[in-house]
């Protein structure tokens, strides 16, 4: 009797797992749209008292938004599947970066759209999706020039130079100097 959700990646079968083996490498899949999660998961955690089973079995990911849609649509509507085993720590990290490497997780789209394909934000636990997107050298190259060509007006400059004026003459002491004065009416008293 099957007492988890996993299967044999691209067989469609009931995973069985190897006792000697240290964990597996997944990839979850979202039946509705398509978006996947590839992530890794140990079959033991250490404990006070000695190694004990982790949650493998009832394991959906560690992604907040794919665990949000399993929520939302329910378990039945995504696909649990093991891509391989591994006997260590070491190999189970390493084929985790590489299949999320090789599958493009932070950069994929979806096709015809620009929505992420992978719920991953981040590979190998140290790589995040970057927060801005991809500016194109022309774009930047046409806001070099119109920035030039502002400064290349006097009233613009003028303008520019009287804000500084301004700003330095409202700044407040720095730090130090605020400091230094306390010190100074202390040894007085």
């Amino acid at each position: 009797m099957v007492d988890h959700h996993w299967l044999r990646v691209g067989s469609g079968k009931a995973f069985v797992p190897d006792p000697d083996k240290f964990g597996f490498v997944y990839i979850i899949t979202n039946l509705h749209n398509g978006k996947a999660y590839i992530g890794c998961k140990q079959y033991k955690v250490k404990a006070k008292f000695g190694d004990r089973e982790s949650n493998w079995k009832v394991y959906t990911g560690s992604s907040k938004w794919l665990n949000e849609d399993i929520e939302k649509i329910g378990k039945e509507h995504f696909k649990f599947e093991i891509i391989a085993e591994y006997k260590n720590k070491r190999s189970l990290r390493y084929y985790e970066l590489y299949y999320q490497m090789k599958y493009n997780v932070l950069a994929s789209t979806m096709e015809g759209s620009d929505e992420h394909a992978y719920y991953n934000s981040r590979v190998g636990g140290k790589f995040y999706r970057p927060v801005e997107s991809y500016e194109d050298p022309q774009y930047l190259c046409k806001i070099s020039d119109s920035k030039k060509k502002d400064w290349e007006r006097e009233e613009f400059r003028s303008d520019q130079i009287k804000r500084q004026r301004k700003r330095t003459k409202t700044a407040p002491r720095d730090k130090l100097g605020r400091f230094a004065k306390k010190i100074k009416k202390n040894e007085r008293r």
